[in-house]
């Protein structure tokens, strides 16, 4: 891999959650939620830097001591409606704008998304991402997974009464209806010139990558915390 054109990693971890406090250092496994992702993205290799985008102190402290690159994020992008594209298209435009003997700010540079609420993520995942992404040669991908449910069985509650968001589907069964897939936060990733301009990862050359399903651990709440020290209690076992 040329290692001017090698992609750039962006862990994006604010400071505030106000489902799960504190929840980016959290501990799992006797190391930090975030360590879990920063160790990922270092092992596999594929990075020129790999940068940790907070607004807390303790976070940047932390991701210096993991070794690697803070980036202390603007206050305007950290918040809870500021989506993940939103903050890798501005962190990755500074990154790219900056004075860097040697390296020349490039639009096609691949910027990957990390978050460290996935800490079962592997370094082999992420290489194989990113083998994908380079040999189909998309504008963007994202990791998916199969959605639980058939989209069209969704109904709403209003006065306490039932309404299908579909009624022309609701009663189809799963085999006759198209497999669905949702997002599944494990991995992101977008040439710098397409967040750019369309502050997004989805569009019509979004390429889908398969997640493993082990891996696909989010954690949102403390009880999921609680889930993956069991599951990691039963992979040392």
């Amino acid at each position: 891999m040329n290692e001017s054109c090698k992609p750039i990693a962006i862990i994006p971890a604010r400071g505030g959650s106000k489902r799960f406090p504190g929840k980016n250092v959290a501990q799992l496994g006797g190391k930090p939620l975030l360590a879990w992702s920063i160790e990922a993205a270092r092992v596999s290799g594929i990075f020129d830097e790999v940068y940790v985008s907070s607004d807390d102190a303790a976070i940047l402290k932390l991701a210096e001591e993991y070794g690697v690159v803070p980036h202390i994020r603007d206050k305007q992008l950290a918040n809870d409606t500021t989506s993940v594209a939103e903050v890798c298209a501005e962190i990755g435009a500074d990154l790219m704008t900056e004075p860097n003997p040697g390296k020349v700010p490039n639009p096609n540079r691949v910027i990957v998304a990390l978050l460290p609420t996935s800490p079962f993520r592997s370094p082999a995942t992420i290489r194989s991402a990113y083998d994908l992404f380079s040999e189909q040669n998309g504008d963007a991908l994202m990791s998916v997974s199969p959605l639980e449910h058939p989209p069209e069985w969704a109904m709403t509650v209003k006065d306490q009464l039932l309404k299908p968001c579909d009624p022309l589907s609701y009663n189809t069964p799963r085999n006759r209806l198209p497999q669905t897939v949702r997002g599944d936060g494990l991995i992101l990733m977008a040439k710098l010139a397409y967040l750019e301009a369309h502050r997004s990862f989805v569009g019509p050359r979004t390429l889908a990558f398969s997640s493993p399903p082990g891996e696909t651990v989010d954690i949102d709440e403390p009880a999921d915390l609680l889930w993956a020290e069991f599951l990691l209690s039963r992979r040392e076992n």
